[in-house]
Order: C-alpha cells, then sequence, then structure tokens
C-alpha cells in the first residue's frame, strides 16, 4: 500500500485564491461584455450568464465603473477581420496575414455560440482571464504566492483591462501568452530540465502563434539564459536551450514555412503591416516594405529622432500609459503601484530572474517602440502585455520595503559589512542609471528639433515633461486640458528656446489660446527681439487656435534662438477662471 501525505493548506491555499480572482475577473469582463453588447439570447448557457448573472455584477464593483454601449459592434478595427478570418479558417496552419492562435481561438468561440458575433468578444475575454491567471504563476515565482494572488487581483480589476477584453482584440490572448512564456522562463533558468525546457518551447510558441514578433523577446531571453550562469554549466544548458529551441521550431514552423511558400515571405504577417504605418506618416504605402527596411529608413531619414523614439517607446510611454484604470477604484491607487513599480524594477535589476523579465520586456517591446509615437501606433493595446510585469514589480518593490521595515522592527539596524558594500553598490548604479536616463531625456528632445530643422522636416515643440529645454521663465507646470499637454504663461512674457540649425527663413505654427478670450484679443510674437507679427486671437471652444506665421531669415540665429509671446492685456489668476 502507498502512504499519501495531506497537502499543506498553505500551498493549497493561494491557487485556490488565485482561480476564485480569475472567475472575478470573469464576471467584471460579463459586466463590460453586456453593458456594451447586450445580453445574448442564445446558446441557453450565454442567455443564463447575460440575462442572470451580469446583473449581479455591478453589486460587486465600485458604482463609478461604467461602459458606453458600441453602436457599431466591431467595426472600425481588427476584430471584425478577425471574424471574417476565423470563419473563412481553412488549416491552423494557413498561411496568413493573421498568427492563427487567436483565429483558431474565435472560431471555437463562434462554435459555442452559434456563430453569432459575440465569439470575438468571448475568445478575447478568455485570453484576459488567462492574462490574469498568468500573472498569478510569475508573481508567484518572482515574489511570492500571495504576492501572486495579489498582482492578479490587480490585473483582474484594472479598468482599461477589463474594457479592452471584451472588444474583440487578439492583445488580451497575446498578454496571457507572455506571462506564461514568462513564468516558464524564469522557472527553466532556475531549473534547466528538459521538462521545463519543453514548457519554454510550448509557451514561447503560443505568444509567437498569437503574435510572431514575440520572436523578438523569445529568442534574446533563450541567449540571455544561455550566457547567464556559471561557464562550467553552459554546455549542459545550451542541450536544455536547444530541446527548447527544437519544440518552438516544430510548432512554430509549419506556419512560417506555409507563409514562405505561399507569399514569398516566412514573416508576411509582420512586413505586411508596415503599409499602414507609411501610410499613417504620409510615406508612399503601395510597395511592400519589410519592417526591418522600415526601421532603417527611419535611422537613416532621422537617427537622433528615431532613438529618441525608440528609447521612450521601451523605456516610458509603454509604463507612463499604465495606471489609470486603477483610479475608478481608489483615488491614488495607480500612482502607489507605478511608484511601487518603479523601484521594485531597480529592486529586479539587482537578481538575476529580474534582468531576464527585464531582457524579455525590452524585447517584446521593440517591435512598437517605433511607431507609437504615429497616428495608429499609440495604442494602448500593444503595450498591453507589460502590465503583468510591471503590477508583478510593484508588489514585488512592495515586498522588498516590508522586508526592510520589518528588520528595522527587529532591532538589524547593523547589516553585515558585505551586505552594506553590495547595497551602496547597488545604489551606486541606480543613481547613475536613473540620473543619465533621466538627463538623456531631458536633453535630447532639443537635438531632436534641430536635426529635424536641418534636414528641413515638419517637428512639433510640445510641453510636457520633457520641454525644460524649450520653455523656460514664467510658465505653469504642465498639465492636460483635453486631449493636449499646455502650459500658461505666467508672467508679462512668455518665452519659448528654439535650436535652428542655419540662418535662413522658417515657417512657424503656434498653437495656443487666451485665457480669457473676452478680454485678451491681440498677441506679439517677437523672435530674438525682433517684432515678427502681430496675431489677433480667434478662439474656439472645442479646438485650440492655430496660428501659422512665416519667420524671416534675418532675424534667425545659427543655435538656440528666443520666441517671445506677448498678448495684449494680462490678466490676474484669481480672475481667469478654472484655468
Amino acid at each position: 500500500m502507498l502512504a499519501m501525505g495531506r497537502v499543506p493548506i498553505s500551498r493549497v491555499l493561494p491557487l485556490a485564491l488565485a482561480l476564485l480572482v480569475t472567475g472575478y475577473a470573469g464576471l467584471l469582463r460579463l459586466d463590460a461584455f453586456v453593458a456594451k453588447y447586450g445580453a445574448l439570447e442564445h446558446p441557453s448557457w450565454a442567455r443564463m450568464l447575460t440575462r442572470d448573472v451580469a446583473p449581479i455584477v455591478p453589486y460587486l464593483h465600485p458604482k463609478s465603473i461604467g461602459y458606453r454601449p458600441e453602436a457599431n459592434p466591431y467595426v472600425g478595427g481588427d476584430p471584425i477581420n478577425y471574424l471574417r478570418s476565423a470563419r473563412e479558417m481553412r488549416g491552423f496552419y494557413q498561411a496568413h496575414v493573421r498568427e492563427p492562435l487567436f483565429l483558431a481561438l474565435t472560431r471555437g468561440c463562434l462554435w459555442l455560440l452559434e456563430d453569432q458575433d459575440a465569439g470575438v468578444s468571448l475568445s478575447s475575454l478568455i485570453g484576459s482571464m488567462l492574462a490574469v491567471f498568468g500573472t498569478y504563476l510569475l508573481g508567484a515565482a518572482i515574489v511570492s504566492p500571495h504576492g501572486g494572488v495579489a498582482a492578479a487581483f490587480a490585473m483582474a480589476i484594472e479598468y482599461d483591462n477589463i474594457t479592452w477584453a471584451v472588444d474583440g482584440w487578439r492583445d488580451d490572448t497575446f498578454t496571457a501568452a507572455v506571462a506564461f512564456a514568462l513564468w516558464a522562463l524564469v522557472r527553466f533558468r532556475r531549473s534547466p530540465t528538459f521538462a521545463n525546457a519543453a514548457t519554454v518551447g510550448v509557451t514561447a510558441a503560443a505568444a509567437c502563434l498569437t503574435r510572431i514578433t514575440a520572436l523578438s523577446f523569445v529568442l534574446p531571453a533563450l541567449l540571455w539564459i544561455a550566457f547567464d550562469c556559471p561557464r562550467a554549466e553552459r554546455r549542459e544548458r545550451a542541450n536544455r536551450i536547444a530541446a527548447a529551441a527544437l519544440v518552438l521550431a516544430a510548432l512554430v514552423g509549419p506556419y512560417l514555412v506555409n507563409c514562405a511558400i505561399a507569399t514569398g515571405d516566412p514573416f508576411y504577417a509582420i512586413n505586411y503591416h508596415t503599409s499602414y504605418y507609411r501610410f499613417h506618416e504620409g510615406l508612399p504605402s503601395s510597395e511592400p516594405m519589410s519592417a526591418a527596411n522600415y526601421v532603417w529608413e527611419k535611422f537613416a531619414s532621422r537617427p537622433l529622432g528615431t532613438v529618441d523614439t525608440g528609447v521612450m517607446g521601451v523605456l516610458a510611454q509603454p509604463f507612463v500609459t499604465k495606471w489609470g484604470g486603477f483610479e475608478v477604484w481608489m483615488t491614488g491607487l495607480g500612482v502607489l503601484l507605478a511608484w511601487a513599480a518603479l523601484a521594485g524594477l531597480l529592486r529586479l535589476l539587482f537578481t538575476a530572474d529580474g534582468r531576464l523579465l527585464i531582457v524579455v520586456v525590452i524585447g517584446s517591446l521593440l517591435p512598437y517602440a517605433f511607431a507609437w509615437s504615429i497616428p495608429g501606433g499609440t495604442h494602448w493595446r500593444f503595450t498591453m502585455h507589460a502590465y503583468p510585469v510591471f503590477i508583478v514589480a510593484a508588489f514585488y518593490g512592495m515586498a522588498g520595503a516590508y522586508r526592510a521595515v520589518a528588520r528595522l522592527r527587529q532591532g538589524h539596524l547593523r547589516p553585515d559589512p558585505a551586505q552594506l558594500r553590495t547595497a551602496l553598490r547597488a545604489a551606486a548604479v541606480t543613481v547613475l542609471v536613473v540620473g543619465t536616463a533621466g538627463a538623456a531625456a531631458v536633453v535630447l528632445p532639443w537635438f531632436v528639433v534641430r536635426e529635424a530643422a536641418a534636414r528641413g522636416q515638419d517637428v512639433s515643440v510640445e510641453s510636457g515633461w520633457r520641454d525644460v529645454m524649450f520653455f523656460r521663465g514664467a510658465w505653469s507646470p504642465a498639465r492636460r486640458e483635453g486631449a493636449v499637454s499646455v502650459r500658461v504663461s505666467t508672467g508679462e512674457r512668455a518665452l519659448v528656446r528654439l535650436p535652428l540649425p542655419e540662418r535662413r527663413a522658417y515657417d512657424l505654427v503656434l498653437r495656443l489660446d487666451p485665457v480669457a478670450p473676452d478680454r485678451q484679443q491681440r498677441l506679439t510674437v517677437l523672435f530674438n527681439g525682433q517684432l515678427v507679427a502681430a496675431l489677433p486671437f480667434s478662439w474656439d471652444s472645442q479646438r485650440m487656435g492655430s496660428y501659422r506665421l512665416r519667420i524671416p531669415g534675418r532675424v534667425v540665429h545659427p543655435g538656440g534662438n528666443e520666441l517671445i509671446l506677448v498678448p495684449d492685456v494680462l490678466v490676474p489668476a484669481a480672475s481667469a477662471g478654472p484655468r
């Protein structure tokens, strides 16, 4: 007979809680679906969920949460194309501009819903729920099992996650695949067995078959794991990595081969979309172009601008656009989590698992980093897959702070000298990295504007956290007004510095409004102290004013130039209204 011991409840409880959190995430998304798309009449199980269960869900979240009904469901974006492609799907590995995994999931959901278009919402909803559970697995591996539950709960309740989850995009499924792949990679780095290698191959293949761009993080991650170990272990680890790569190739290869046979391009699903971005940039888009050539042409035409766009697209834009979805639950919660995530990411830099996570996140963001600044490239969903890492980092940062406070309370005020030296080195590296990155982020826009002006290209100087080199003197802090970031002049003269490479005429467009339209009628414009225009103010409450003028070459200096704006009437701040 075999004696079977009891599994400790401390090991089972986090998993049970994670499953409950995943179920709660499903209820929140069900509520969003019914509010946006309405209840379903068939089949019976869908009618029961949308008619009987969904009305209970509003009692499980704050009243501030609400959703707008969709007047034209799935029209105007990829979901309508997913529906058509899923219905026309001939085989899993068919050569197609869309990778097969989400199409196959959508086809299965269409079957479950008796071919109703809502099948594409069900597929993205399932992907979102899997992303919640994947966040638990990643958090349990990096923080602790209970930290994983907390991270999964944060992922489950985040408002933007909920709203995107039911709209029929594949990004939720890709987010889940990335989270599972990261979890598998961490386990494989710690224990490079053949079983863990196979898990890496399967999860990485799932990510690639949802977006083939996943190769941008899968291959660097495997290479990183190959060398991030003692030299004596590298040969054995290389064998395990080869096994993971073999599983990956076996699962992804047929799709690439079929694309190569049918279109002549194994990476057709990536390269096809460059025409979309070129069109929105006003560039010729009728001829095909590979993604590599697209990025290379950007570097060739504007090297500094392209580097700046790419760096911000990896290090800043994906992070700062998150966190707002927590504010509907508790004011300040998103800010707290964002700062905790920054602390956690810095702390992760000093761990082997953390460095692997950062390599994966950077690699996964590279395919979107050079297109985020153009229309159509800014969608929140493009960087959704990084959210599980950011959230796990937030709880990793909080766990570190909790342990530090606990040590202080226990009287461990004198750390080991070796630990102190390590901590000081870590602090020095952190200060150096953060200081250098911050300085570059502030200074680089000046040279980007100068580069574009030297090449005769259009360029914008916008208010925001990176405008310090331009906005000098009496300006309010930058803030959001509607869809734009603005500064308000707080002195008699508003000064903007502009880097112009040579003495010649330049066309300038000013985007500004009077604070008090009923009292301020005219704006005087000086350039390097010389009068260049006197503009009558126009006013439209729906859009910011736009004023075009030409700066004559005789008043331009190579290098820094001063644009001075003088209103005809100054308005006391106390009487200027809420603006």
